[in-house]
């Protein structure tokens, strides 16, 4: 059976499904930034994901308990979205993007990279049409990526050596 909780490097309990969950949310955070939603709003998702990691109780029991929203920073549209992450691992929100065509998930790849923030995800895939991890080390490897911004010499490096 699947290790439901453990305790972390501080010694507090953790639950496997709230890290779970969180991982979701926060890749939604960073997919809606490289889609062109405004920063400002996308954000809130890393902060509402490392509240659902750091949460002491289980997120399926907060969602059994239709108390979702209890979560410091969730209201009643994020409600509906961890609902939906909760009950089936994904959101539609995904593929809703109100600021235009929405990217290719692919592009959720190079966020993997360490040092490599959605930002410069959102960078490499509107100004280079870079949307997977394939296509950024080719680019790197044809020289194309020698002029942008924020891919220095221990970026290419980083993300040549990456195996994700």
């Amino acid at each position: 059976m699947a290790r439901k909780t453990y305790t972390d490097a501080k010694g507090r309990i953790r639950h496997v499904r709230n890290d779970e969950v969180a991982a979701i949310v926060k890749q939604l955070g960073d997919y809606l930034i490289i889609g062109g939603y405004p920063e400002e709003h996308a954000k809130r998702y890393a902060q509402i994901a490392h509240t659902i990691s750091r949460w002491p109780e289980s997120i399926d029991a907060l969602d059994k308990q239709d108390a979702l929203n209890s979560l410091p920073g969730v209201g009643g549209t994020i409600t509906s979205y961890l609902q939906e992450i909760v009950r089936t691992g994904t959101t539609a929100k995904f593929k809703d993007n109100q600021y235009g065509k929405p990217p290719p998930r692919s592009v959720l790849e190079l966020t993997q990279i360490d040092r490599l923030g959605p930002k410069t995800a959102k960078m490499l895939y509107q100004e280079y049409g870079i949307s997977s991890l394939k296509k950024l080390k080719t680019a790197l490897k044809q020289g194309k990526l020698d002029t942008a911004k924020g891919i220095g010499k221990k970026m290419r490096q980083t993300i040549l050596d990456y195996d994700g």
